[in-house]
C-alpha cells in the first residue's frame, strides 16, 4: 500500500477559531482608532481618577479594544493555539491595548550600545525593547525551512 500524502495547511478544526481571532484583532484595532465627542464634565473625571492608572484619553474607545484583545488571548489559551509574533507585537502585554504608532504607542530607535527599537504604550507606560544584534535575523514563523509549501503537482 502506498503512503498517504501528508496534507499541509491549517487544521480544519481550527479554521473557525482562526477566523474569530482575525475578527477580534481587526475589531480591536478599529476600536482604538475611533474618536468621538466627549460630553463628560471634569467633576466626573476627578471622581474616577486613580493615581496608578493613566487612563484613556477623552473621546476614545480603548476600553473596548482592550476587552477584544483580552478575549483574543483567552481564546488562544483555551484552544491551546499560538498567536503569530507579528500579532503579539501589536498588543501591550500589561494592558492589552493595541499598539498603534502615534495613536496608542510611541516608537524610539536607539543606536548605542546595540541598535534597539523601544516601543512605549501611551496608556500604561509599559515598554518593549526589540534589539537587532543579528542583521540577518528572521522570526521563526517566517523562516523558509519552517514554512510548509504544498508539493508541486
Amino acid at each position: 500500500m502506498a503512503k498517504k500524502e501528508k496534507k499541509t495547511g491549517v487544521n480544519p478544526k481550527n479554521v473557525q477559531a482562526f477566523e474569530r481571532l482575525n475578527f477580534l484583532h481587526q475589531a480591536a484595532i478599529l476600536m482604538s482608532t475611533v474618536q468621538y465627542e466627549s460630553t463628560r464634565s471634569t467633576t466626573d473625571m476627578e471622581v474616577m481618577d486613580r493615581s496608578s492608572w493613566q487612563g484613556d484619553p477623552k473621546g476614545a474607545l480603548h476600553a473596548t479594544s482592550r476587552y477584544l484583545n483580552s478575549n483574543l488571548k483567552q481564546i488562544t489559551s483555551k484552544l491551546v493555539m499560538r498567536l503569530d509574533p507579528s500579532v503579539k507585537r501589536t498588543i501591550c502585554k500589561r494592558c492589552d491595548t493595541p499598539l498603534l504608532p502615534v495613536i496608542t504607542a510611541t516608537h524610539r530607535i536607539t543606536s548605542k550600545p546595540v541598535p534597539t527599537m523601544i516601543q512605549t504604550c501611551k496608556i500604561c507606560k509599559a515598554r518593549k525593547r526589540y534589539t537587532s544584534q543579528k542583521p540577518d535575523y528572521e522570526l521563526f514563523s517566517q523562516r523558509s525551512d519552517v514554512i510548509d509549501d504544498p508539493p508541486p503537482s
